[in-house]
């Protein structure tokens, strides 16, 4: 039975995650589609579960485009993303993920590339087959450093945010 207190607490951390994860999508760093947002994603669905993570990836998307700008690319956003969050929730049931740093890192990986697809696909409704060749081969290289990207943020991000929030309901 969920109390108000533990209601309280998990949109707190929704909205403190949320803002996190804006900032990370806003600040730019020279080389395009790296950014830790992917990384948190995983992490936060490993430790809270799929509805938290589809729940804190939409809020990313929405209020980061706020600012960024929305387009027809944003719903194709929101639903890659929610891919990657049944991905990490789907394969976490059939694999030891959350015990082996390297599965989790190579599914990091993998997420950057998944995500490009997906949103790729999304893009096809606009243009159809052909549309959708264009866009994601175009995109590969991008979906490239992204997955670099998660790579290298996955070992910074990992230990204290997996922490944080295991302590962060402890209380």
């Amino acid at each position: 039975m969920t109390t108000e207190h533990d209601r309280i607490k998990r949109m707190t951390l929704m909205s403190m995650l949320t803002a996190i994860g804006v900032v990370f999508r806003i600040i730019r760093i020279p080389i395009p589609n790296v950014q830790p947002v992917t990384d948190m994603i995983m992490i936060v669905t490993l430790v809270l579960g799929i509805g938290f993570g589809i729940s804190l990836a939409m809020m990313i998307m929405v209020v980061s485009n706020l600012v960024l700008g929305f387009g027809i690319w944003t719903v194709p956003q929101i639903i890659a993303y929610a891919v990657c969050v049944l991905t990490v929730a789907g394969l976490a049931k059939v694999l030891p993920i959350r015990k082996h740093l390297t599965l989790q890192v190579i599914l990091a990986a993998f997420l950057g590339f998944e995500y490009g697809f997906f949103v790729s696909i999304g893009m096809s409704i606009y243009g159809g087959f052909a549309a959708f060749i264009v866009y994601w081969l175009n995109g590969l290289l991008f979906d490239f450093y992204h997955a670099a990207g998660n790579v290298g943020f996955y070992f910074i991000l990992y230990k204290p945010l997996t922490k944080m929030l295991k302590m962060y309901f402890k209380q």
